[in-house]
């Protein structure tokens, strides 16, 4: 009897040995949870198969890779919400490492092609690093015609090859996005994009905009510069769950809000060739020498206060609970990818947002975007998260300096980090 309950003491001893092993820890750590403006000091963070299983002071599991993160602050991976994929392999990993060194582990193509599945498969294995790529097919635009027939193979193979969502650059007419709608809907498709007020003077109604299924609007379109319909537009967004990406770093450098030397002078210039710096600066001093010094400064004062209004609908936008994304736009010069991702960040602290609600915009609100499992640190979320060494809901320049990265189940710690950077550093 005494050696049956010996027996079964050690065969439970065992299991209950097992059933504390955990593939992470990281203790002593300071959560930015992202579901309220709160630091949760000292905590301790067990994973298991690319999960939180535990956020306590103390746990019984134990891990061979057990990190002591004492200092650091613990905050969930942003996401680029906006980015144009470059054509070569080559120059996509490129961008992808800027990202990772910078703690974005998310990139939501807006203007995809079909072969970007490939690269889907290629980079986002189980193995890999490398940021989720969420890919729209190629977008719809205003010289498009398509037949009804065409349009629900366009959307059909759009669903069934994997696509994220269809992205709309600019729409014929009316009549068209109706159908387009119609069969979103049918497809279960979400739309985003531009808003579609056609350049060539067809005028979409805001009913006809906002009974369809669209999710998402980039560039604050639809609210900039149309004062008589800004509050029906902005009343539907919100009643819609519409989520809004401003992309303002890409006005601010197109509309010459900065000098030619601050924009080489920023984080993350070195990662450019020398000669596409030179090209950027080039082209830039030679439009504003054919303005001449007043004509580029009264275009840029005009620009100024089309700049302060996008401020004022961003804050407006954020004060209602609409939800933000948030993206540099980085197909303009001067944005480095990864890079630009604080630059848009400090245009929302201009805009009047807290820092809180600027990551908020980055993180909680894009896997809301998704419906994706991520976004804030609790129990039962996807482990995803950086390490820093201050607290970025005091000061957003703590995303500066990225100590590490926990995603997909891979921990980039800072020489990693330092490794991804060093690999794409110009000559």
């Amino acid at each position: 009897m005494h050696k049956l309950i010996i027996s079964l003491f050690i065969v439970l001893s065992g299991y209950y040995s097992y059933a504390q092993d955990a593939d992470y820890i990281f203790k002593n750590v300071n959560i930015i949870t992202m579901k309220d403006d709160k630091t949760i000091t000292n905590q301790t963070v067990v994973i298991n198969n690319g999960k939180i299983v535990e956020i306590a002071k103390k746990t019984k599991y134990k891990s061979v890779n057990t990190i002591d993160a004492k200092g650091k602050y613990l905050l969930p991976t942003i996401a680029d919400a906006h980015v144009h994929f470059p054509e070569c392999d080559e120059e996509l990993e490129k961008v992808m490492k800027l990202n990772l060194i910078n703690g974005v582990t998310k990139l939501r193509s807006m203007r995809g092609s079909w072969s970007d599945l490939e690269r889907k498969s290629k980079y986002n294995s189980k193995e890999s690093y490398y940021p989720k790529l969420y890919l729209s097919p190629p977008p719809i635009h205003r010289n498009h015609d398509f037949s009804v027939e065409e349009l629900e193979e366009y959307i059909k193979t759009s669903k069934d090859y994997g696509f994220d969502f269809i992205k709309i650059l600019s729409i014929k007419s009316p009549v068209l996005l109706k159908q387009l709608d119609s069969l979103c809907k049918k497809y279960e498709v979400n739309l985003g994009g531009h808003y579609p007020d056609n350049p060539k003077g067809v005028r979409f109604s805001d009913e006809s905009v906002f009974s369809t299924n669209y999710n998402s609007i980039e560039h604050l379109g639809g609210l900039v510069g149309d004062a008589e319909s800004y509050e029906n537009r902005l009343r539907n967004i919100k009643q819609n769950k519409i989520f809004i990406c401003p992309t303002m770093q890409w006005y601010a450098i197109g509309y010459g809000q900065y000098g030619i030397d601050d924009m080489l002078n920023q984080r993350g210039m070195q990662y450019i060739p020398t000669d596409i710096k030179s090209d950027w600066a080039e082209k830039s001093i030679i439009y504003r020498s054919k303005l001449g010094k007043n004509g580029f400064e009264q275009e840029k004062a005009e620009y100024a206060l089309e700049m302060q209004e996008r401020f004022n609908i961003t804050k407006r936008l954020n004060d209602e609970g609409v939800k933000l994304l948030l993206s540099p736009d980085s197909s303009s010069k001067f944005i480095v990818s990864g890079f630009g991702m604080l630059e848009e960040m400090k245009l929302y602290q201009k805009a009047g947002l807290s820092n809180f609600d600027i990551l908020r915009s980055a993180t909680a609100n894009f896997a809301l975007l998704f419906n994706e499992n991520y976004g804030t640190i609790e129990t039962g979320k996807d482990a995803d998260f950086m390490l820093l060494s201050h607290n970025p809901l005091q000061d957003l320049k703590a995303l500066e300096n990225v100590n590490a990265v926990f995603y997909n189940n891979h921990y980039l710690d800072q020489k990693q980090l330092k490794d991804l950077a060093d690999s794409v550093l110009t000559n």
